[in-house]
């Protein structure tokens, strides 16, 4: 089995380490040099980690050096993430500054020695790796990935024509460009300077203009550059530059050329020749520099051109004949026939017009930018019919305050993005390649499950390894290397032999999902599993008859998303409000839970609460600061007369601020809404925009008819017009509002 390089978590922890949180964390607990040594060690690592890939299949001591690898990096990690939760669960690093000198606390000097032993405990093995990098043989080599995002560069730079962003002023300025270029002058170098913003098309139009027949006959030889190389950085000093110029198509040669070598190369291959020579996505405007590269190239014969792409607006410093050639964004109408032809294919009279209304309004704020305008469409294409999609984009922060001259056009489509979002993406890139099948939706299209092909299924667990694990009656115990652990058949009793005992002694598990019905009541047993799998990030233990949650649950900090759906449990634990990681709680069915803990406000990262048939009161009062919340399958409206007068309850108003919530949302109870909080609470849904449908029940026994106060409850709760439908049970009035 092979062993996978964790490049994204290599990538996450460095990024992490090098965090001034981090910085000012390790200050105040006196660890700021171990976790910048760390953060070295681990950049040495980083660089290797390519060519470590390329020898996996050759070598068993690479692979061995991989997996120690692999351990300490989860490792490292996991400190970290504890580093976050302790500063989270302490209100901020400031408030934690100001804590830690105003009051001598017990518990943060135990945290400090117990971080400092860690890193300790880290160190040792770290070291080891490090050494053996020597010993196998490994490389440094850049250790971004082929897939990695430059946001730099938004335009692949090859003489390969792309696929072209259509440009209104594209084909004029085409010919205006290959006219000069192609116009005889006595100069040895002559400068075109194709200027622009980012995103307007610059590389796309040099590639036409270096791939036009007319070109193609006028210069020998043809040169394509990009100055910038793979990290985004330029490379525009003299010898960088002659050895982009000079590279030769397998690149066998000696990497140890002196400068002499390098020019006399360059003389070889266009002295006296009439020659074009493209430098894309140029920054560089130091005049020096720009002198030594044109005394470099005259050698060339008269008429020989130079084009260059740049965002630089002033030229200047390319020589005094250097000719610009500006790019300007594309009008209003340009715009939308652009964003039309690729969103629509041209037939937007097909199209809800509220879907028209919000496309023009986001292509408005594109500024003319067409890489913006192709990308939005492209986006959106695959979301026709689905208005929640358009009015998210819509509703970027960044793409409604984007400048005329915004170098990081497509920044602006990746900030702000949603973790649901990005992992939609990802879903969908599987299902285009056939990796997922048999997709089952709901009625507004929103994937509910799906399934994946026994022969890709163990294609990819080849792949994994050892690190992902999948239960069954035959397995006695769990090696070290497995993080990732599923149960899919009835083996109760193999589940209870694998908790009970030390099979999981304090091992690195980071998910636990039990995907079957099984009988484990007893919460001892649970009691002496949580504990020793204290790295969990996703704990699913759902359909397995709990009675009772244990309070060690709330110890478990790194828990990301929990699933206690179909158990038997009366009472939820307090502790479990310390998990201030947590994004997902389900307790789907739990029919003996009446209330959730009363201190949910603090759960501050939730955003999925799926507590659809349970049987409770009422909400917890506060759940309104819980902003992030984009799943909450129902909200039950509280009675405060039931409950003693210091006892808060969650009332209408709590749900006012909670304008992230899509999908469906139920409203329970609303015969416990009182006249005098309907009036100050109007328009309570009217900014829930990416709610998809509603339900509004009132609880009442008996006759529905007779409550003629429920037709102003149903004014108060106007939904938002993007809302695809509403359900009403129990409404006692005898007509609904206009």
């Amino acid at each position: 089995m092979a062993e996978q390089i964790p490049f994204s978590i290599v990538e996450n922890v460095l990024s992490s380490l090098g965090s001034s949180v981090a910085q000012k964390l390790g200050s105040m607990y006196g660890v700021r040099n171990q976790l910048k040594k760390l953060e070295e060690k681990l950049g040495t690592l980083n660089a290797v980690l390519l060519d470590a890939e390329d020898q996996l299949e050759k070598s068993y001591a690479v692979k061995d050096w991989v997996k120690r690898m692999k351990g300490v990096v989860y490792d490292v990690d996991d400190l970290l993430d504890d580093f976050a939760t302790y500063r989270l669960r302490r209100g901020g690093a400031a408030r934690q500054v100001s804590r830690f000198f105003s009051c001598s606390s017990s518990n943060q000097v135990a945290f400090h020695f117990q971080i400092s032993g860690r890193v300790e405990d880290i160190k040792e093995p770290l070291d080891d790796i490090k050494k053996d990098i020597f010993l196998l043989g490994v490389v440094p080599h850049h250790t971004i990935r082929p897939w990695a995002y430059n946001i730099g560069r938004e335009t692949h730079s090859s003489p390969s024509t792309s696929t072209s962003i259509s440009l209104g002023q594209g084909n004029v300025r085409k010919k205006e460009i290959i006219n000069l270029l192609v116009s005889p002058n006595n100069e040895n170098v002559f400068i075109v300077a194709i200027v622009g913003i980012g995103g307007l098309g610059k590389t796309t139009l040099a590639q036409l203009v270096y791939n036009d027949e007319t070109v193609k006959k006028h210069f020998e030889p043809q040169k394509w550059v990009c100055v910038c190389d793979e990290s985004g950085h330029e490379v525009f000093g003299e010898t960088a530059l002659l050895k982009k110029i000079t590279k030769s198509k397998n690149d066998e040669r000696d990497k140890s050329q002196s400068l002499d070598d390098l020019k006399n190369e360059l003389h070889k291959e266009i002295s006296q020749k009439k020659y074009l020579l493209v430098l894309d996505d140029v920054w560089n405007n130091q005049s020096e520099n720009w002198e030594k590269v044109r005394t470099l190239l005259e050698v060339g014969a008269r008429g020989s051109k130079i084009l260059v792409t740049t965002r630089n607006t002033e030229v200047s410093f390319m020589g005094s004949n250097t000719v610009p050639i500006k790019l300007e964004g594309l009008d209003i109408d340009e715009s939308w026939k652009l964003f039309s032809d690729i969103t629509f294919g041209g037939e937007e009279n097909t199209v809800n017009p509220e879907i028209i209304k919000v496309g023009k309004e986001i292509v408005s704020m594109c500024n003319g930018v067409p890489l913006i305008i192709d990308t939005l469409g492209r986006m959106l294409k695959q979301f026709k019919s689905d208005l929640s999609k358009w009015v998210s984009i819509q509703k970027n922060e960044n793409l409604l305050s984007l400048p005329h001259g915004n170098d990081n056009v497509l920044w602006v489509l990746k900030s702000k993005k949603q973790l649901e979002d990005i992992g939609d993406r990802y879903f969908k890139e599987l299902l285009s390649r056939s990796l997922l099948e048999e997709v089952k939706k709901d009625d507004f299209n929103n994937i509910l499950s799906c399934k994946m092909h026994d022969l890709i299924h163990d294609l990819a667990q080849s792949n994994v390894g050892s690190e992902v694990l999948v239960l069954s009656s035959d397995i006695n115990n769990i090696s070290r290397e497995a993080h990732h652990i599923s149960l899919f058949e009835e083996t109760t009793s193999t589940m209870k032999a694998i908790m009970g005992k030390k099979a999981i002694a304090e091992k690195p598990i980071r998910t636990f999902l039990n995907l079957h019905q099984n009988y484990l009541k007893d919460s001892i047993i649970l009691n002496s599993f949580l504990p020793r799998v204290m790295c969990l990030r996703v704990l699913s233990l759902s359909d397995l008859h709990i009675e009772k949650v244990p309070n060690c649950l709330g110890k478990l900090s790194h828990l990301r998303y929990i699933d206690l759906s179909l158990n038997g449990f009366k009472i939820f634990p307090n502790s479990i409000t310390r998990l201030k990681n947590l994004q997902t709680l389900k307790v789907q069915g739990c029919w003996y839970l009446t209330k959730l803990p009363t201190k949910m406000r603090e759960l501050i990262n939730l955003r999925h609460l799926e507590d659809d048939r349970c049987y409770m009161t009422h909400m917890p009062h506060g759940i309104r600061k819980l902003t992030l919340l984009q799943s909450l399958s129902v909200f039950v409206v509280g009675n405060d007369k039931r409950w003693l007068k210091n006892y808060k309850v969650g009332r209408l108003s709590e749900l006012k601020s909670l304008n992230q919530l899509r999908g469906s949302l139920c409203i329970a109870n609303l015969q416990n809404v009182g006249e005098a909080e309907l009036v100050s609470n109007r328009k309570i849904l009217e900014e829930k925009e990416y709610l998809q449908s509603l339900r509004l029940k009132w609880g009442r026994l008996g006759q529905d008819e007779g409550y003629e106060g429920d037709k102003s409850m149903m004014e108060g709760l106007r939904p938002h017009p993007h809302l695809k439908e509403l359900c009403v049970k129990g409404y006692g009035a005898t007509e609904f509002p206009s």
